[in-house]
């Protein structure tokens, strides 16, 4: 791993509970708090445990500038772990940084079992040169991994493009600490009145929250400008917005000049985050540009809320089924946008019969299910190695 998060880390705690296997995390670089907080424009560590309940190591990061870029992740001392043998198998989470590459290229030297898990799709539209020239390079090493541990349909749709053998395919899908995520939401409900009172939200108002970094390809202008649609046409709605970085003043000074009925949070951590969940009645994701998956939509439907989303969202084909859980629009369009917002202001109804198909739905995207297909994907390959050994 580049560095702890908290999304990874209760599959870390879930996978050392397993009797089957021994795991050890290997992290290239542990974030700072400035570091920690580039595009939040907030400096913060995470306020839950991420190295608790599981065996890791930070490796000696030699990167000029260390960080959470390509470069920022230099870690040499991998390629001689992977040729010690101590491990029978390695979990390389993507190819974002140069550490993880550090560690591919040294399981193919050594012909070390290798299991990737990244998030990549195909939404991103590039051009034909581009596509070319990347369907060459990624079509010759893609199908060299030994075990996919894919994040969602549209994860397995890209490295099918890229030539990888779907019986090699193991859905570990992306997922949030469901329970936890429910369990506080519970609880701020009970408090329902003195937030939305908090929040300057009318106890009558639909709720239609943002939660995410204010930065272009999150499109936070489009959730206000929606906003402005709806209450234009007189509906009793209030946006409500969590999350800071770059375009959040634009947003205060353009929701001020035009009256709107938005309010900004701020930034939440992760013992906060709930409390927007409890409030809100749906969730908006307008990102225009490929978002890889987008985890506040987990977050939301294990709190039972429904979701809007772009068409540019990676989790939309998986969680977001329109009339059922939540609607998908075409990024970019404002109007449809509104017109989604629209279906489900004042309609209570609606809202509960979404958010409780959600919250169903969301229960198969959990740790316990990424866990369990972990273990299966480990086992096959390094039972295979021990019958290629044994003969």
């Amino acid at each position: 791993m580049s560095h702890p998060t908290q999304y990874h880390s209760p599959w870390f705690r879930s996978l050392a509970t397993r009797t089957e296997i021994e795991i050890k995390v290997f992290y290239c670089f542990q974030p700072d708090a400035t570091q920690q907080g580039v595009d939040f424009d907030v400096a913060f560590h995470w306020d839950v445990p991420l190295l608790d309940g599981y065996s890791y190591a930070v490796l000696k990061n030699v990167a000029r500038t260390p960080g959470l870029h390509f470069s920022g992740c230099d870690t040499p001392e991998i390629a001689d772990l992977v040729a010690s043998r101590q491990f029978d198998a390695w979990i390389i989470n993507g190819w974002r940084v140069k550490s993880e590459w550090q560690a591919i290229r040294a399981c193919w030297k050594h012909r070390v079992p290798m299991l990737i898990r990244g998030d990549s799709h195909l939404l991103d539209q590039k051009r034909l040169h581009v596509r070319t020239a990347k369907r060459m390079i990624l079509g010759h090493w893609i199908p060299r991994f030994n075990r996919y541990l894919t994040v969602g349909t549209l994860n397995e749709d890209y490295y099918k493009f890229y030539g990888a053998d779907p019986s090699s395919f193991f859905p570990a899908r992306h997922f949030v600490d469901n329970e936890r995520f429910a369990e506080k939401a519970a609880e701020a409900r009970l408090h329902a009145s003195e937030l939305r009172a908090k929040w300057r939200i009318s106890e009558s108002a639909t709720v239609f929250l943002f939660a995410g970094k204010f930065v272009e390809k999150k499109q936070p202008m489009d959730a206000i400008k929606a906003i402005q649609e709806l209450t234009g046409g007189r509906q009793d709605v209030h946006l409500l917005m969590v999350g800071d970085g770059d375009l959040r003043q634009s947003c205060e000074e353009y929701s001020a000049a035009q009256r709107l009925p938005v309010t900004f949070a701020g930034f939440l951590n992760q013992s906060e985050i709930a409390a927007p969940y409890a409030v809100a009645d749906v969730l908006v994701l307008p990102s225009a540009y490929a978002e890889t998956w987008g985890l506040v939509v987990n977050e939301a439907m294990s709190c039972g809320v429904p979701a809007i989303v772009s068409d540019r969202v990676g989790c939309a084909p998986d969680l977001v089924h329109s009339g059922r859980t939540g609607m998908v629009f075409p990024a970019g369009d404002v109007d449809a946008l509104a017109y989604a917002m629209s279906v489900y202001a004042g309609n209570r109804s609606l809202v509960f019969e979404h958010g409780a198909n959600a919250e169903k739905s969301v229960a198969n995207y959990s740790v316990e299910a990424a866990t369990n297909s972990t273990v299966a994907a480990v086992l096959s390959v390094t039972n295979a190695r021990a019958s290629v050994c044994a003969a």
